[in-house]
């Protein structure tokens, strides 16, 4: 058999093929390279969209975090201004109070001092005048 085989070798190797036959040949082998390079192409392609989209998802939930710490923000600040407005309406009932307590002390003060200083003069002064005027002269 192996004789066989070499007499067919020596066989094809004188055999000349056509050239158009032969240009066919080499068409048809690069017709079944280029899937190659396009699967190559269709891999990095692939991969360049994943990688992409990826980018994207994380740019996007940075963008949806960055919204939602400034809505917390936002919140914690009108929440700070309630607070604010509550202890500015304390103070000021506070303040108030203290003006009352003060204006009452001070009307006290003034009941008694008008009451030990200003009336007896007048009312001896009007006690001389009625006697006077009951007592003719």
């Amino acid at each position: 058999m192996d004789r066989e085989l070499q007499n067919l070798i020596r066989h094809l190797q004188d055999e000349k093929c056509p050239q158009s036959v032969l240009d066919r040949v080499e068409q048809t082998i690069a017709r079944q390279k280029t899937p190659r390079r396009s699967m190559r192409a269709s891999l990095v392609l692939a991969w360049t969209v994943s990688i992409v989209c990826l980018f994207g998802a994380i740019a996007l939930w940075q963008r949806q975090a960055r919204r939602e710490a400034q809505f917390v923000a936002a919140e914690m600040a009108a929440a700070q201004a309630e607070t604010d407005r509550a202890l500015v309406v304390q103070q000021t009932q506070e303040a108030f109070g203290y003006i009352g307590q003060a204006l009452l002390r001070a009307a006290v003060h003034t009941e008694n001092t008008l009451l030990k200083e200003a009336v007896p003069p007048i009312r001896n002064g009007f006690e001389l005048v009625k006697n006077k005027v009951n007592k003719p002269i």
